[in-house]
């Protein structure tokens, strides 16, 4: 429909298998790039992307013809298999499950601020508990 306006921000996080620090600097701007690129393939946009070794935030609008669920199983599947094919990179394996917050516009802003600062976020323990406890969501 033509007619339609949406405007959805979602914040995902998923965390590595088991919590293992696998997200080396190396592997992070090849991860990076792909999920920026994967997501762009999927008609939706990417507000920021943040994380630390053991896990990733990724903040985004989505089309209302595409599932949070669907969306996220294809950034997990897709990113893991595009790591683990590259020769250079250690194995990359994810944790079932991720968790899912959606916010307004008015909050868009210090969102994206506290996903783009995760390193230094998780350094001074100066956490969300909101945003992080969605981290350790498994199936």
């Amino acid at each position: 429909m033509s007619d339609v306006y949406e405007e959805d921000y979602h914040h995902f996080v998923w965390a590595t298998k088991m919590r293992e620090p696998m997200i080396v600097s190396r592997m992070e701007i090849l991860l990076h790039t792909y999920i920026r690129q994967k997501v762009h393939e999927m008609k939706a946009y990417v507000h920021a992307i943040g994380g630390i070794p053991d896990h990733i935030h990724l903040v985004c609008s989505l089309p209302g013809s595409l599932a949070p669920s669907t969306f996220i199983k294809n950034i997990k599947g897709g990113s893991s298999h595009y790591i683990n094919h590259l020769p250079e990179n250690d194995p990359l394996y994810w944790q079932a499950g991720y968790g899912r917050l959606t916010c307004a516009k008015n909050d868009l802003r210090r969102i994206i601020a506290y996903v783009e600062n995760q390193k230094s976020h998780h350094a001074a323990g100066s956490l969300s508990p909101k945003m992080e406890r969605v981290s350790s969501v498994t199936e």
